[in-house]
């Protein structure tokens, strides 16, 4: 993730997750505005400006601000409503900048402000383990005093694990086989659980994910966050499962905290309990790889080596990649575009990703006669995509349309594994077990297993 403009100290972090994201939740996100809310105020106010100048006077000096105080003072809500400037001020400096951009000030917060209310999230960061073939790990970016925080956890909860079940599906209907149970879906590796509970609580805060396992010598633990935590209901503590079924909503959270001093650059250790290390022991006994597993590569081995060259369909024939990798070019395919050819521009850098197939490699060379090589790609059309490479395509190419885009640098192509194949989600003889939850802080509440 980077910065797409200069950010202030303080300021908020935004992304935009599509204007879908709020439709699908219109019962609670129904007045949040859209990018098109902000544009209409614009328009609005434009139009206002010009009944502004003719109306106000020097005997009529506060027409412009009472008027603003009627418009801002009605009590219906909606999108067009809510992308209004917040002041007076705000609406005269939105008709040179525009509504949206007065609002970046009040996503700005003091550093006083901060050191009082807020969680550091960069107390850790990921890089590669201690432990030899772990992946990776949690390590301390700062000195940590014992009792410090480590990182937050906002839980998500799943009131029944069965939810993350995967089944076959029946070839008739469409539908789950719950009589053919597959595995368990991987998030359940990232979350705490407890054996007389079918509830499983999942921190979503990225750093805390590659904490990693050692019930030797810990260097943290978890404990549930402070009463006055942002997003933590103490009360729900002592509620029971049926409950937190009911709340769609986050609203537990947990803290991973120093179990002693920990120093700059050391690897964070929690434990994960005896059950999980009982399970993990035995599945590295049993663990036989999976057939056709010699010929597996990850997208990262290809793509590590930027200066070599890509294979073309051609080249592929006799020297084929692994079937989990899979190109992706920059190109925002529409139904209304049809099939043709195009030079790469910069521009096209802006647009989605979209699984395309090398037809063409050129050597090139720069000023300083380095060489490297320019690509002509095809898009894969919809007969070409199996449900994996398609997945998150909004458009699919109509079998027999050829969209080539032509000359494209080797930094605009993207090598990827398609979704569901790298190694850690293949179901055969992959391991599936939550962390455990620490029984003395586990509220009984929750023990809906106890006597089964």
């Amino acid at each position: 993730m980077i910065a797409d403009r200069h950010i202030p100290v303080g300021g908020e972090i935004f992304v935009t997750y599509g204007e879908h994201w709020f439709l699908t939740r219109e019962d609670t996100l129904a007045h949040v505005p859209f990018e098109s809310s902000y544009k209409r105020v614009d328009m609005f106010l434009k139009k206002i400006q010009r009944l502004f100048a003719k109306y106000e006077t020097d005997t009529n000096s506060d027409f412009m601000k009472d008027f603003w105080e009627v418009i801002s003072s009605v009590p219906y809500e909606s999108k067009f409503s809510n992308a209004l400037p917040l002041s007076f001020e705000d609406m005269k400096s939105a008709l040179s900048i525009g509504s949206a951009e007065t609002r970046l000030p009040y996503s700005v917060r003091s550093l006083e402000w901060l050191n009082e209310n807020g969680r550091c999230m960069d107390n850790i960061r990921p890089g590669n383990s201690t432990i030899t073939q772990a992946g990776r790990g949690a390590f301390a970016s700062r000195f940590i005093p014992k009792g410090g925080l480590v990182a937050p956890g906002p839980l998500l909860h799943l009131q029944n694990r069965t939810s993350i079940y995967m089944y076959e599906m029946n070839p008739e209907n469409g539908q789950r086989d719950t009589s053919q149970f597959i595995g368990m879906q991987l998030i359940v590796n990232y979350c705490f659980g407890h054996s007389e509970s079918s509830l499983l609580l999942c921190p979503y805060t990225s750093p805390s994910a590659y904490i990693n396992h050692n019930s030797q010598s810990p260097n943290a633990k978890i404990v549930w966050a402070k009463d006055d935590t942002h997003n933590h209901n103490p009360d729900w503590l002592d509620e029971d499962v049926e409950f937190l079924k009911k709340k769609n909503y986050i609203g537990l959270s947990i803290d991973f905290i120093a179990l002693r001093d920990i120093q700059p650059g050391e690897e964070v250790f929690i434990d994960y309990g005896p059950e999980w290390e009982v399970a993990w022991k035995k599945h590295v006994d049993e663990w036989n790889p999976p057939q056709g597993s010699e010929n597996y590569m990850p997208a990262a081995e290809v793509a590590k080596d930027s200066s070599a060259p890509l294979r073309t369909v051609h080249e592929q024939k006799h020297m084929p990649y692994p079937e989990n990798i899979i190109f992706y070019c920059h190109y925002g395919y529409m139904p209304s575009l049809k099939g043709g050819e195009w030079e790469w521009d910069d521009a096209f850098i802006h647009e989605s990703w979209y699984p395309c197939k090398i037809t063409r490699r050129k050597i090139i060379s720069n000023e300083i006669g380095q060489e490297g090589y320019l690509y002509d790609a095809m898009m894969l059309t919809q007969d070409e995509m199996d449900l994996e490479t398609g997945m998150f395509v909004r458009f699919m190419i109509p079998p027999g349309e050829k969209h080539v885009l032509k000359n494209i640098p080797r930094g605009a192509i993207e090598v990827k594994d398609k979704f569901y194949s790298k190694d850690e989600y293949v179901l055969e003889n992959s391991f599936r077990h939550e962390m455990m939850f620490p029984d003395d802080i586990f509220p009984d509440a929750w023990k809906n297993l106890k006597n089964q």
